[in-house]
């Protein structure tokens, strides 16, 4: 299984997402709606990433250790570390909210467990699901 994948930040490279997290999922035993639920999310992270950080390249590295698949998402880019709860008040119509603030939501939504450091430069998002 390939466990390392990197990506140009532009939309046109995040399709090479899809079969990537398609097989390290099916690796670690996750399945059906929850592989589904976890490309979202990885695609979401990488999105934002492309959209709104300013990196120069994105690397993901895949990891399974006792049913559990680690995703790992380097990149150049500006500081921003997702796993911060979104300021974004669902309580507020969405025609009446400022946009943005969802994919940080989904995101944690659609993981087990995320962790964030800023290391020599990078921000390092690490995504846990368990199988």
């Amino acid at each position: 299984m390939q466990n390392l994948l990197e990506l140009k930040p532009t939309m046109d490279d995040i399709e090479r997402l899809q079969p990537f997290v398609a097989q390290t999922a099916e690796k670690a035993g996750i399945v059906g709606r929850e592989a589904k639920r976890l490309r979202l999310a990885v695609e979401e992270a990488v999105a934002n990433v492309i959209n709104y950080g300013q990196a120069t390249v994105i690397t993901l590295r895949a990891a399974t250790d006792a049913g559990r698949l680690v995703l790992t998402i380097d990149d150049d880019g500006q500081p921003f570390d997702p796993t911060q709860d979104s300021p974004t008040d669902l309580t507020v119509p969405a025609d009446e909210r400022p946009p943005g603030g969802l994919g940080i939501i989904l995101l944690h939504q659609m993981t087990d467990r995320l962790s964030y450091q800023r290391l020599d430069g990078h921000n390092v998002l690490r995504i846990e699901k368990m199988a």
